[in-house]
């Protein structure tokens, strides 16, 4: 498995019109998540502490920060970037592969310069890995389009092997791509035949330790386990697993919410 998507909390500080989901107010205990991440550890080196919400909402998130580390995981972390001040030290640590700040999440509402001056602080000197999104680019109000024009002034921007993504400096890179519609249950069905990465590369694991076959399935619609009552290892020997795995690897679609899904039109 390549990855694993860990919802430490589904509670978020922002309302983007382009996430549907209702947010909640659920956070695991440090206690969950320890016991989640060495369950997770024989499988997967990769973590990413997201489906919904905001990472750095956790109260516990600097000991999580720690309990990454400590257990040897890459960790893909994906923020809006509001919260950063509070973790100045965020690109020391030895788990964090990869700091991926949607700047897109502030489309239209107000934030302090201080939200440009602390991301300018971690690219300035970024020792780890530093994506900024820029998604739906056509639509970005006007202080996202000012700092993204002065970032590409003082750094330049060049194209890298990897589609919609420019290469600032070392390690430090912008991406644009277009806003993605949520798979919905009441959506139209699209077609009962395609393939994804979910089960096949990677599982999701929600705020309520629900298992599921993907990483936008915050509500377990594809539940296959719960890990109150299910150790992982159980899980992933399951029919219910191997049927998802059978059925992506044969192009069928045995899920309603994957026959509804336009996200994953684009795995052939």
């Amino acid at each position: 498995m390549k990855r694993v998507y860990l919802e430490i909390t589904n509670a978020c500080n922002l309302n983007c019109p382009f996430c549907t989901y209702k947010k909640g107010n659920s956070f695991l205990s440090i206690e969950n998540i320890r016991d989640v991440l060495l369950q997770i550890r024989p499988y997967c080196d990769y973590i990413y502490l997201h489906m919904l919400g905001e990472p750095l909402l956790h109260p516990d998130f600097e000991k999580i920060l720690r309990l990454l580390d400590e257990y040897d995981f890459k960790l893909q972390l994906v923020t809006n970037g509001t919260l950063l001040y509070k973790y100045p030290d965020i690109l020391d640590h030895k788990c964090l592969r990869k700091l991926s700040i949607s700047l897109h999440s502030i489309n239209n509402i107000e934030v302090s310069s201080s939200y440009f001056k602390t991301i300018d602080r971690l690219i300035e000197n970024n020792t780890k890995t530093v994506e900024l999104r820029f998604y739906d680019q056509e639509n970005l109000d006007e202080k996202l389009k000012s700092y993204l024009e002065d970032l590409k002034l003082r750094y330049g921007c060049s194209d890298t092997k990897k589609n919609n993504s420019y290469k600032l400096k070392d390690d430090l890179y912008i991406y644009f791509e277009k806003l993605f519609r949520w798979p919905d249950i009441n959506d139209p069905v699209i077609g009962n035949e395609g393939t994804c990465h979910g089960a096949i590369d990677m599982i999701a694991i929600n705020s309520h330790l629900d298992v599921t076959i993907c990483c936008l399935d915050p509500q377990a619609l594809n539940k296959i386990g719960n890990l109150k009552k299910d150790k992982l290892k159980d899980i992933l020997e399951s029919q219910e697993y191997l049927d998802y795995l059978d059925s992506f690897r044969n192009h069928k679609l045995r899920s309603e919410l994957c026959q509804r899904c336009s996200y994953r039109l684009r795995f052939k």
